[in-house]
């Protein structure tokens, strides 16, 4: 039976107390069809709210997981797929080789790091992207959001990227992410970009409810 855990603020408040999740460095490995989370993304600039998303899972193979994202208010859906340990293959238009290195590397502990260089190609345009990354377990934190109070362990990620036509465009891309292994996914992701030693965008992503098998 499905579990809907946080529906709401509320009634999680008025009717059960918070109960921090037990710490574990292994992800559960079991992804259904039907699970998803839902988040709050705020511009990190003006403070100002910028929209409310849903990642649903639609389809679980042995090699992939495939989401549908869509985004409350204006209609607007995507396609994003990830293999098993978070790193997207293919986002919209966009397609990653081997794979963006968004995802972790199990079991997480502090200290531990991980390096990765993919290239990315939209086929509508045609403009490829090389990037390289490193990825660092940087802090274990226990965190609260409207969705409950989660151990969790923070990932400093930082990838450096250029246009392979052009490779003086370069985009430095700053990453924290706060994972929970105990529902095997994001509770916090904050992303700056940076371009000429300037911010170009920054945002947070929140999440705010979920839904599991």
């Amino acid at each position: 039976m499905a579990r809907f855990l946080a529906v709401s603020l509320a009634v999680l408040t008025a009717v059960w107390p918070r109960v921090l999740l037990s710490q574990s460095a292994e992800p559960s490995d079991s992804v259904h069809v039907g699970d998803m989370w839902i988040y709050d993304r705020t511009d990190n600039i003006t403070g100002a709210p910028m929209n409310t998303f849903t990642s649903m899972v639609t389809e679980v193979s042995p090699k992939e997981i495939t989401t549908s994202v869509i985004f409350r208010g204006n209609n607007g859906r995507g396609l994003v797929v990830f293999d098993h340990d978070w790193n997207r293959t293919v986002e919209n238009d966009n397609r990653y080789s081997p794979n963006d290195g968004h995802g972790i590397h199990a079991p997480l502990a502090v200290g531990k790091e991980w390096r990765y260089e993919y290239i990315w190609k939209n086929l509508q345009n045609g403009v490829s992207m090389k990037d390289t990354g490193l990825s660092k377990v940087v802090a274990q934190e226990t965190l609260t959001t409207s969705a409950g109070t989660f151990d969790t362990f923070k990932i400093d990620r930082r990838v450096k990227e250029f246009n392979v036509a052009d490779p003086s465009r370069l985009f430095d891309i700053e990453m924290l992410m706060w994972f929970s292994p105990q529902i095997n996914h994001w509770i916090r992701r904050t992303f700056t970009v940076k371009a000429e030693g300037r911010v170009r965008a920054s945002s947070t992503d929140d999440l705010i409810n979920y839904l599991q098998e």
